[in-house]
């Protein structure tokens, strides 16, 4: 799916920034992937979100990163006859965040609490596909582009030197003049950190 390259080649782009920053600047690096969910108010409902990571650490407590992710909010699927034609098809609404920020964090233990704030994007679309007698079509069009600031706070936790698991919840607000609406954000990720040290 076009959608799911777009995110991989960002996420290649920041592991790249990130590399070119620790060669640069001698610091530490972080790739994370991570997965959860996202809720959405005004009942929206709860949907599977996933998505990656990567930044560069200044000092030992702040990190700077770029984010992307992915959601699919609404999907269905029908099928339908009529004068001997079947014709069959599917349909989804869908978020991609894009964006970055700053988390600052507590202690030099395994376990390491963090603050962060995030500011970015949010590219809500709609995309379908049906066939019948013979004849595909498919469709995608955008339902609003809006920006996103969120706050919220997470815990780096070590398995190793160098990686662990980091649970995390957000507050996220998405604003445009198309829609706004407010959202909860919490995530598993499994990072990864190289340089530095």
């Amino acid at each position: 799916m076009f959608e799911r390259s777009v995110i991989l080649r960002g996420l290649v782009l920041f592991a790249g920034a990130a590399v070119f920053s620790t060669v640069a600047w001698g610091g530490s690096a972080e790739i994370d992937g991570f997965g959860g969910g996202i809720t959405l108010n005004g009942g929206g409902g709860t949907h599977g979100l996933y998505g990656g990571s990567s930044g560069f650490g200044i000092g030992s407590n702040l990190h700077l990163f770029g984010e992307f992710s992915y959601s699919t909010l609404a999907s269905t699927a029908f099928s339908t006859t009529s004068g001997g034609i079947t014709v069959t098809g599917n349909a989804s609404v869908n978020l991609v965040n894009y964006g970055g920020g700053a988390d600052y964090s507590f202690g030099s233990s395994r376990l390491r609490p963090y603050v962060i704030v995030a500011v970015g994007g949010g590219h809500f679309y709609a995309s379908g596909s049906g066939s019948g007698n013979g004849v595909s079509a498919n469709a995608s069009m955008t339902v609003a582009n809006s920006f996103d600031t969120g706050v919220g706070g997470g815990v780096r936790m070590y398995v190793g030197k160098h990686w662990g698991f980091k649970p995390e919840i957000r507050y996220q607000r998405y604003q445009s003049s198309q829609l706004s609406g407010n959202t909860a954000l919490y995530t598993v990720g499994l990072f990864y950190q190289f340089g530095g040290e």
